[in-house]
């Protein structure tokens, strides 16, 4: 095993579940990125560290590959990578194993640092990086875009206001709340008898308390394939393609 890999063991909660056992997305991201904030306060790079000095962490992207679900009560294993990185984007693999070391969940992202007061991304600094161990690339990954198709059929529009509890200590959305918003736009019976297999998201601009956001979901013709959308306002905040499997 690589010195640069990260691995924890959990067991899955029941309120990280929803009525089918099955770990809901937002909280399956919730329990990879905490596998990364452990290594990160390993390694003495915490977030009141980078908070003191006027960073942030912000993700841009999430790419995830589900051979199935963590269930109620299941011990797995978490692991995360710090893959590579340029002068503006970091890569970080995430990983799931079941008690068999079978690979159930795969997960790629990208991180960015943010300069809290500009609120601009910033050119990565060395005293952040190089604890990770992770690879110096020129090249700048070219990562599918989860562009909605607009031939798509629209299934659902709704709003929500962002409360309180929904701001992270980067004083905007924490991106797992999109998951929820998101999966909010399909029915009972489409949850009931679907699983995801493979979800790409995409984060455009802040949400911030007090705004009013509005989601889109749209439907591919096969009815695997959806598409979602966050606005705040006119401008987009987030959008995702999502692709399903019969249970």
């Amino acid at each position: 095993m690589g010195e640069n890999i990260f691995s924890e063991p959990h067991k899955i909660l029941f309120y990280e579940t929803d009525r089918t056992r099955r770990t809901t997305i937002g909280m399956l991201v919730n329990i990879l990125m905490l596998t990364s904030q452990d290594q990160s306060i390993e390694l003495g790079l915490t977030e009141e560290k980078l908070n003191e000095k006027g960073y942030g962490w912000v993700i841009t992207q999430h790419i995830l590959k589900i051979e199935r679900l963590p269930v109620y009560g299941e011990n797995i294993r978490i692991f995360t990578r710090a893959d590579s990185y340029n002068r503006y984007f970091c890569y970080r693999d995430f990983w799931i194993e079941d008690e068999k070391g079978t690979v159930i969940v795969k997960m790629h992202s990208i991180f960015v640092l943010m300069d809290q007061k500009k609120r601009k991304i910033a050119r990565l600094l060395p005293e952040f990086i190089e604890p990770y161990k992770s690879e110096y690339t020129t090249k700048i990954e070219r990562v599918p875009d989860p562009k909605i198709d607009e031939t798509s059929q629209l299934i659902s529009e709704k709003n929500y206001r962002v409360r309180f509890m929904d701001i992270d200590s980067n004083q905007h959305v924490n991106n797992v709340h999109y998951f929820d918003w998101m999966i909010d736009g399909l029915d009972e019976n489409f949850l009931l008898t679907h699983t995801l297999v493979e979800m790409n998201i995409k984060y455009k601009r802040e949400v911030h308390y007090g705004e009013m956001v509005n989601t889109e979901t749209r439907m591919a013709e096969n009815q695997l394939i959806t598409y979602h959308l966050v606005k705040a306002g006119e401008e987009e905040s987030c959008y995702a393609c999502c692709t399903w499997g019969k249970k």
